[in-house]
């Protein structure tokens, strides 16, 4: 699923909304601190299995939830364009809106997105601008009992 997010992703570095999208597997203790490529910037973060269930004899149904980081500063803000972080969210978002299986690794189906407020955040001597994006993606596997 990870490299399916990444991929979606990847159509808005091309399509310029974004500068850099990429994985981080837990190697920073603050996930901002790290020089970034440029901005704005997705940093998908590793799932948490947040819930598994028997779906029938065969299968199970596993759900995860992800969350991507959305990374700019205020510096890189259009002045001129009061609209900018909304069109930003929008463009994230709707990357995902249009793929509800993840390219088909999460054959059951992704749950709606959700948005985390964005907000400054402090780190070091920097102030950035960061959204969370969370949604869960739900996936049958095979089950012990066949």
């Amino acid at each position: 699923m990870k490299n399916a997010i990444l991929k979606d992703l990847q159509t808005l570095v091309t399509s310029g909304v974004l500068n850099s999208a990429f994985a981080d597997e837990l190697s920073k203790v603050n996930p901002l601190d790290r020089t970034w490529p440029g901005y704005p910037s997705a940093v998908v973060i590793p799932p948490v299995v947040s819930d598994t269930s028997f779906e029938d004899t065969a299968t199970n149904l596993r759900e995860y939830t992800w969350y991507i980081m959305v990374v700019t500063t205020p510096d890189n803000i259009p002045s001129n364009d009061p609209t900018y972080i909304e069109g930003l969210v929008d463009n994230v978002c709707a990357v995902f809106d249009g793929d509800a299986t993840l390219q088909g690794t999460a054959n059951g189906a992704v749950y709606p997105t959700i948005i985390e407020p964005p907000g400054p955040v402090n780190s070091g001597s920097t102030t950035y601008v960061v959204f969370y994006l969370q949604f869960k993606s739900r996936v049958l596997v095979p089950a012990g009992i066949q």
